[in-house]
């Protein structure tokens, strides 16, 4: 779990914000954070309290719109400060270490591991003719939504706090978030 903390801020953090006071109480998503557009290919996407830049990844479809088995999901990003939601891509550090990911071909779905957290597996599926990431959240099976890294950036090493993990239960579509604490 230290991997996915230290290399996510390691590549994202070469300016240092003003203390932030109140992160354990804070319940929710920043209401001034952008939100991404649903579209056919959106999976799910990660914001950070660092700024309103958002990763997001989609489904990679051949011309023909079936799922690219090699490389089933894009990730980008959408540069929403100061840029207009400008789509660009991620470098290849940041890839390699931070928002890339694994994927494996498992019977009829794709397990699918972020590189810098692979300690809980997303389970890439198609149901109900759509692809959907799905993901246990306390306990219960849930088409994921987003992620919300919240780090300390006030020292001179940033150090992740929490991350909030968002998503929709499959059976009664109530929305679950988890909070996982950096120990």
């Amino acid at each position: 779990m230290f991997r996915f903390y230290f290399i996510l801020f390691l590549m994202l953090s070469p300016c240092l914000l003003p203390g932030q006071e109140g992160w354990e109480t804070r319940p929710d998503l920043p209401e001034d954070f952008p939100k991404v557009e649903e579209t056919p290919e959106l999976l799910f996407f990660i914001q950070r309290n660092r700024n309103k830049n958002t990763i997001v990844y989609d489904l990679n479809l051949n011309p023909d719109g079936s799922l690219n088995t090699k490389k089933p999901i894009n990730v980008y990003w959408r540069k929403f400060q100061n840029h207009n939601g400008l789509k660009d891509d991620l470098s290849w550090l940041e890839l390699t270490f931070a928002y890339g990911y694994h994927s494996r071909k498992k019977g009829d779905h794709y397990a699918i591991k972020l590189k810098a957290y692979n300690e809980r597996a997303i389970q890439l599926t198609f149901q109900d003719g759509q692809w959907i990431p799905l993901i246990t959240l306390n306990g219960q099976s849930c088409v994921l939504k987003n992620l919300y890294i919240f780090a300390d950036e006030s020292k001179l090493w940033p150090s992740v706090k929490y991350a909030d993990i968002y998503g929709q239960n499959i059976l009664t579509g109530e929305l679950i978030k988890e909070r996982i604490y950096n120990e």
